[in-house]
């Protein structure tokens, strides 16, 4: 959905570098999107009334997440609206003091003025949403992805041919389409045999072994432990805690510490809604509210038992040393 109003709306991207695989990054970004849609839940939006239209939530949530704010104004026509707008004009202090309306469906010859004939409902004060830090973590996802292909075809890949011609390459392109479909044995033409060094030595078949040691080369186990740190550095950036796990648990300071980041980024989330909204409410007389959604964590009940478990886990151990 988000390539639809994307094009409509202009969501700001970074100029981060991008590697070739448009699908792989397309994907993380719907991905995450969708994540960060999970994370915020409104109500009370305006409903269509008679001669009038509703607000459309997924497309009010698109805009206030990719653009970081939404801009309500009356219309004779529709009611109370929500559209994409363009800050125009500057305070004493630099804050935006109107908002350009320019779409299919409305054309104002001025700035509309914020407070009296507009409202601002902001994500962020500083009037962005959270694309940018889905485009950046994308990309490195993309990046990652693109890695743990090459591994895992570097992880298979020992044997090479030399041939002298078609025919036989295409009996070497037969053998491994038939070892590739798990044949027990494979029967070839004498003709692919060729001497090893002098005419005396024995003959091979021309296929070359690059490195009997593949395991060097599997490096997956750690590709995807990059990719799972990408995974929770996003969610941190979106104040989201992450639990770390059994062999990552974090000391008291390091906890405290991954803690207020998290808070951090929701905090002000909760902050520049409860502003924006409150001043929405207050001039239209509609009654928006909104929660930010908390994941689930481990109660102190559950964590005591998986302590225990790890202490168990070590008893054995010393037991058997011992």
């Amino acid at each position: 959905m988000y390539q639809c109003y994307n094009g409509f709306y202009q969501t700001p991207c970074g100029d981060f570098r991008k590697s070739f695989s448009s699908d792989t990054l397309n994907y993380w970004e719907r991905s995450f999107f969708q994540r960060c849609r999970s994370l915020i839940e409104f109500e009370g939006l305006p409903e269509a009334a008679e001669g009038q239209i509703g607000w459309d939530y997924d497309a009010f949530l698109f805009q206030l997440l990719c653009m970081g704010y939404a801009v309500v104004f009356k219309s004779r026509k529709y009611g109370v609206v929500v559209q994409p707008g363009t800050p125009s004009g500057f305070g004493l202090q630099y804050e935006p003091r109107g908002m350009q309306i320019s779409t299919p469906f409305f054309q104002f010859d001025r700035p509309l003025e914020i407070g009296t004939e507009c409202a601002v409902i902001k994500l962020t004060p500083d009037y962005r949403g959270v694309w940018d830090i889905i485009e950046k973590y994308a990309v490195e996802m993309q990046h990652a992805e693109v890695a743990i292909r090459q591994a895992q075809i570097n992880s298979r890949f020992a044997y090479a041919a030399v041939v002298d011609n078609d025919k036989q390459k295409k009996t070497v392109d037969a053998i491994f389409q038939q070892l590739e479909n798990g044949k027990a044995a494979v029967v070839v033409n004498s003709e692919l045999k060729r001497p090893m060094g002098d005419a005396s030595a024995d003959w091979q078949l021309p296929i070359m072994q690059f490195d009997r040691d593949l395991s060097k080369n599997f490096i997956l186990p750690d590709l995807f432990e990059a990719r799972r740190t990408i995974l929770t550095d996003f969610y941190r950036e979106l104040g989201v805690r992450v639990q770390p796990d059994k062999k990552e648990r974090m000391v008291v300071n390091e906890s405290q510490s991954a803690d207020a980041e998290t808070f951090n980024r929701r905090e002000v989330w909760r902050i520049s809604l409860d502003k924006s909204l409150d001043v929405c409410n207050t001039m239209y007389g509609t009654n928006i509210t909104f929660k930010i959604n908390e994941p689930p964590e481990l109660t102190e009940g559950d964590d005591e038992e998986s302590e225990v478990d790890e202490n168990a886990d070590v008893s054995r151990n010393s037991g058997e040393r011992n």
